[in-house]
């Protein structure tokens, strides 16, 4: 009797605490990422894009629980042929050593999202205010994230590490502006 009532109570628990989760993959044909730097000195301010690899999330029916997303960092983008080479190179990115780069979230608060962010084998923990918007079978986020690029060892032209930079400086931090479209994963 005493182990039928605990099993009862194991059934009731679970069934209390369990609330519906889905499943949402990324849709990367309809997902946007770009980037944008900036020069230390006048306005210029090159942008670009990143292709998303693959992405997936938790939902419970309130809030995102779990989530992590791949970067295909081979296919950042600028307009200037040399710029872009420039940025997969060890310069910048290094892309055929490190091909990815990814974030994967702890939690959100509010709208505040605190993860992980890994780029170049280099994991840092982030916070940036999110949005997000759900219909029975999508979510779409969308965010502005500031990284400061030095934490990831990126050091070329900063002033940070390098003097009479001049005209050649660059900020430590750039902009990465998402639009993320999630599918629901139907079982």
């Amino acid at each position: 009797m005493k182990n039928t009532i605990n099993i009862l109570f194991v059934i009731i628990s679970l069934s209390v605490s369990s609330k519906a989760q889905s499943v949402f993959k990324a849709n990367p044909e309809n997902s946007k990422f770009s980037w944008t730097g900036y020069a230390s000195v006048g306005n210029y301010a090159p942008t670009g894009t990143i292709k998303l690899s693959a992405g997936s999330l938790v939902f419970d029916g309130k809030t995102i629980s779990k989530a992590v997303f791949e970067f295909d960092m081979k296919t950042i983008t600028h307009e200037n042929k040399d710029l872009q080479n420039h940025l997969r190179n060890e310069d910048f990115f290094d892309v055929e050593k490190f091909p990815k780069a990814t974030f994967t979230l702890e939690k959100i608060t509010g709208n505040q999202a605190v993860g992980f962010l890994k780029i170049k084998d280099v994991q840092q923990r982030i916070s940036f205010p999110i949005t997000f918007k759900k219909s029975a079978k999508k979510i779409q986020i969308q965010a502005i994230i500031n990284v400061n690029r030095t934490d990831f060892g990126i050091k070329y032209n900063s002033t940070n590490f390098f003097s009479n930079l001049g005209d050649y400086a660059i900020k430590d931090n750039f902009e990465l502006k998402l639009d993320l479209s999630m599918d629901k994963v139907i079982k």
